[in-house]
């Protein structure tokens, strides 16, 4: 979505709307709430002050003088927040300058207020162009650039609240800029010296928003964790965006304004310390960081995580404040916004803090204690300012270890065994393309090739077929897209595009370890927890669906570097582009929630993908276009929201002289007027879907053609999508942004109260991944819902909404989910020679600690999985993977949602009963593939007139798992027809 950026005037209005308002004096809350002197007694801010580093400049106004009061006593919303950072830095430009980097979705603006020292500020432009240098050491001599990194200081990234409800940064950021801009302490100055701070103050305003204005509406101060205050309701949930997106997930492929803002900051900036600041926890941490650590990140970044660790210990110490590191927070998966920019060369670290957030503006612990909202913005504040203290004091090397890490990645992809990754657009070009932006959205180099070349060693991802990994010389052709790993970016391109990251073997031996022990114990007992935080496999070619490839070599490619149009500039329109390898595109998405035609996504693309009518000739018979596209099934729903009466073929067919694939789409001129021929170009154009005119239905060589009995007309769907208490917030954003801005599929959003009464006026209902669904849909619910889909209606279930489904009690399918039925070891299998093999050099420390196995213990229950890759293979005759024509496709599986096969229904995802499964991730040694094998993850089956789709997983995983979009689609889209 292009960004709407008020002109300068607007901007220097606004700074000075702020400066004098900032005159005016505020008027603080005369008296606490009563109660507060009882409640606050054993508060950790008790002797804390904001106020003890100064001397402070009268001329820069205080936040507390600003807002009308003490932070810490209510939620600041986010235009009293950028009212107050915008007067600071209005009253000290010799110290702050502030920068404008993006919008939101709901059009909060975005801004980085970078301090530093008056010399620094005074060559602020100077010292940027030296850090992009130092960025990209391929750019001069080794001693040029080594005197330029000498000479620049240290830059530290600070941001806050990317999950909205964690507030307290958000309520810190306006002391820290305080801070820098208005402190003549002599620690602080020095520290602007060596430092340039660049402060992000908020990563995600709308869900802060949605949190902060529902908070203060209902904050009576209570501690009682039981009291309303300290529970959101669900359409309030604050941690996530507008689209419910988790932007502490979205960093992999960046699919949300917010976060590409953030991205083209930090590549702006190129920090060398960047800190993400969140809450809540019992108390605070900070690091070094848990295990596992992503191997790209490299070993010596434990230097800089523990110099900057034992900084902040010093400065809690101070105050006796409790806290812990090298637990529970890892730098594994590249999502983070701790891990990606410790993948480019920074130390990225996570601080969560304890009080405020959803434990509001007071909180009792376990042990009586209270915990304040003031508590947490403390806490933040000072850790903030002991890392830039800390980096400033050694800022030179700091300096010299971020070249260095750039450098070695230059050299270790000259080197490595990994040399280059190539992926194909000639399946599906939009997927491609996109991909191709994601990675140009994280400063990674992409060429195209405008000439074919050749590679001796090529590895396939065995994605879609069983081969594997092996090597073999391969031919690429033009338009291939290449990623070169011998560059600054080196690391981060092969965290996120290699097939199979590689896990610590110390991590996973231990969670084994406590497998092995937990399958000894009852199935009702204590069970160890496990330290997976995130998924364990995420490659972007995988997720996207795209044929990829990585090479042992480089040979030379022709083609210019992919470069992305200007977020603020969009490029041509889609539909006027049509030649140009680095040509760009401009995918404009809607604004608000109104899907606009005029293209295909909200994504900009650095690359064309045509579209429209081939030849530019009218059709006398149909226009037909194949689904191999994941955009053939948008075009074929906007042409029917436009009234156009579109047919879908069962079966391989012969149109316009060539052989069309089953589920290829028919548009016929006869049964549409006139208005339909302009309609379909301008929409395939937009969609980037090349349509075919054919002028007669005769066939010359096959048996069906386009008027044969086996092409069904489509009716127009009205879908709904429940979302509500239970539902997976993050499940129903990915599905709701995917339908919305992707695809443009409307859909009404239902409730559990709404959805039986609601039936009967849609054709499809989509129930996304959810937990306890039993305990909102009760067994009169069941019977409505059970009777809609007789009458015709289609059912899809997600995740854990597809495990309720497969309940026996529950009945919509003869499917069970695998494990439901396990029983009791009886026969003592978990001490079985079988299982000992499996566990392998884990039984013996299980057998240390425990005292005996229980009779109870259930081995044959599947255990939960942290999010891996697995294949399946696929029914290649259903409605529902039409476009698939690899018998083999790959899965995000997470959780333990997969099922023994449907008895009277089509199993159309089915885990292999033989060969080749596992691609990437944990699995859970002697259970994982054990009780996969032969068990579907996706299933149709068929209850009266409808239909019952189930998908053990969740198909659209935080909007960049697209390889299973069109599968989505052909539920919604088809179902109903069927």
């Amino acid at each position: 979505m292009p960004l709407r950026r008020p002109g300068r005037p607007a901007v220097a209005a606004l700074l000075a709307l702020s400066a004098a308002l900032a005159s005016r004096p505020a008027v603080l809350a005369a008296q606490p709430p009563i109660g507060a002197a009882v409640r606050d007694s054993l508060r950790d801010d008790r002797a804390f002050s904001f106020e003890a580093r100064g001397p402070y400049r009268p001329a820069v106004p205080r936040p507390e003088a600003l807002l009308g009061y003490r932070l810490g006593d209510r939620n600041t919303q986010y235009a009293e927040q950028e009212r107050v950072l915008l007067a600071i830095a209005a009253a000290a430009p010799e110290r702050v300058r502030v920068e404008e980097i993006g919008a939101t979705h709901e059009g909060r603006r975005m801004r980085l207020f970078v301090a530093s020292s008056p010399e620094n500020i005074a060559r602020l432009d100077e010292i940027r162009r030296d850090l992009d240098r130092i960025a990209d050491p391929r750019a001069g001599s080794a001693a040029e650039i080594d005197a330029l990194a000498a000479r620049t200081p240290a830059v530290v990234w600070i941001s806050e609240s990317v999950h909205g409800n964690e507030s307290p940064g958000f309520e810190s950021g306006m002391q820290l800029l305080y801070q820098l801009a208005a402190s003549d302490e002599p620690a602080t100055v020095a520290a602007l010296r060596n430092a340039i701070v660049v402060l992000n103050p908020s990563s995600n305003p709308d869900g802060h928003e949605r949190f902060s204005v529902w908070y203060n509406s209902v904050a009576r101060r209570d501690p009682a964790n039981q009291s309303f205050e300290h529970d959101e309701p669900w359409s309030i949930q604050g941690r996530f965006n507008h689209y419910r997106f988790d932007l502490n997930r979205d960093v992999i492929a960046s699919t949300q304004p917010e976060v590409q803002a953030i991205m083209r900051g930090m590549l702006r900036w190129h920090p060398q310390v960047a800190v993400d600041q969140h809450g809540q926890v019992s108390t605070y941490f900070f690091p070094p960081a848990a295990r596992p650590v992503n191997e790209h990140i490299g070993a010596e970044s434990e230097k800089w995580l523990t110099r900057i660790g034992r900084a902040n210990a010093a400065a809690f110490d101070r105050y006796g404040w409790q806290y812990y590191v090298r637990s529970y927070f890892d730098l594994y998966y590249p999502g983070y916004w701790d891990t990606w920019p410790s993948l480019t060369g920074a130390t990225g670290m996570t601080y969560e803090t304890d009080g405020g957030g959803w434990k509001g503006l007071l909180w009792e612990r376990e042990d009586g204690s209270k915990l304040s909202f003031r508590d947490g913005i403390a806490k933040h504040w000072v850790s903030a300012m002991s890392t830039v203290e800390a980096t400033a004091a050694g800022a030179r090397e700091r300096v010299a270890d971020y070249l260095a890490f750039r450098r070695r990645a230059v050299e270790d992809g000259r080197a490595g065994r990994v040399r280059r990754y190539a992926f194909s657009s000639e399946r599906d070009p939009l997927r491609a393309a996109e991909l191709a932006a994601a990675l140009l959205r994280a400063g990674i180099e992409v060429r195209r090739a405008d000439a074919p070349f050749q590679s001796a060693r090529a590895h396939a991802y065995g994605q879609g077929t069983a081969a594997g990994d092996a090597a073999a010389a391969r031919r690429f052709g033009a338009g291939t897209y290449v990623v070169d790993l011998a560059q600054p970016q080196g690391r981060l391109a092969r965290a996120i595009l290699e097939p199979a990251p590689v896990l610590d073997p110390e991590f996973q031996r231990l969670q084994e370890q406590r497998f092995a022990r937990n399958q000894r114990r009852g199935s009702a007992g204590f069970k160890e927890q496990y330290e997976f935080y995130d998924i364990t496999a995420w490659s972007l070619p995988v997720a996207f669906g795209v044929e990829a490839w990585w090479t042992e070599d480089a040979a030379p490619v022709t083609g210019a570097l992919l470069a992305l149009p200007d977020a603020g500039r969009p490029g041509p329109a889609l539909a006027s582009a049509t030649a140009g390898a680095a040509a760009p595109i401009a995918l404009t998405g809607p604004a608000a929630s109104t899907f606009s035609e005029a293209s295909p996504g909200s994504e900009l693309l650095a690359a064309p993908l045509g579209g429209g009518v081939t030849g530019g000739t009218r059709a006398q018979s149909a226009y037909v276009f194949g689904p191999e596209r994941t955009n053939a099934s948008r075009l074929a729903w906007q042409l029917l929201a436009h009234g156009v009466r579109v047919t879908v073929v069962t079966d391989s067919t012969e149109a316009g002289g060539r052989l069309w694939p089953r589920g290829t789409f028919v548009v016929r001129t006869s049964r549409n007027d006139t208005t339909v021929h302009a309609l379909v170009d301008r929409l395939a154009r937009e969609a980037g879907v090349e349509v075919t005119p054919v002028a007669s239905a005769f066939t010359e060589r096959a048996k069906l053609g386009i008027g044969a009995e086996q092409v069904v007309a489509l009716k127009r769907p009205r879908v709904a999508v429940v979302g509500d208490e239970g539902v997976s917030q993050t499940a129903f954003g990915a599905l709701w942004w995917t339908l919305d801005r992707r695809y443009g599929v409307d859909f009404t959003h239902l409730n559990w109260r709404s959805m039986p009464g609601a039936l009967s006026r849609f054709d499809v209902v989509v129930l996304p991944d959810a937990y306890g669904v039993g305990d909102f849909v009760g067994k009169d619910a069941v019977d409505r819902l059970k009777a809609w889909v007789r009458a015709g209606g289609t059912l899809v279930a997600m995740g854990n909404a597809a495990a309720w489904a497969a309940r026996e009690d529950v009945g919509l399918t003869t499917a069970r989910r695998v494990g439901e039925d396990a029983k009791p070891d009886t026969a003592g299998k978990a001490d079985s020679a079988r299982a000992a093999r499996a566990r392998a050099d884990t039984s013996a420390e299980a057998r240390e600690l425990l005292a005996a196995t229980s009779p109870g213990a259930t081995p044959d229950a599947a255990e939960w999985l942290p999010g891996s890759h697995f294949d399946v293979v696929l029914d290649r005759t259903h409605w529902l993977t039409y476009g698939y024509e690899q018998p083999r496709l790959t899965a995000l599986v997470t959780g333990d949602s997969f099922f023994r096969l449907s008895r009277d229904g089509s199993n159309v995802a089915v885990f292999p009963a033989r060969g080749p499964m596992h691609r990437a991730g944990f699995q859970w040694p002697g259970n994982t593939e054990r009780l996969m094998r032969n068990a579907a993850l996706v299933l149709e089956e068929p209850l009266g007139g409808g239909h019952v789709v189930l998908f053990g997983n969740d198909p659209t995983f935080r909007g960049w798992w697209r390889a299973w979009d069109r599968m989505v689609l052909n539920a919604l889209l088809l179902g109903p027809s069927f």
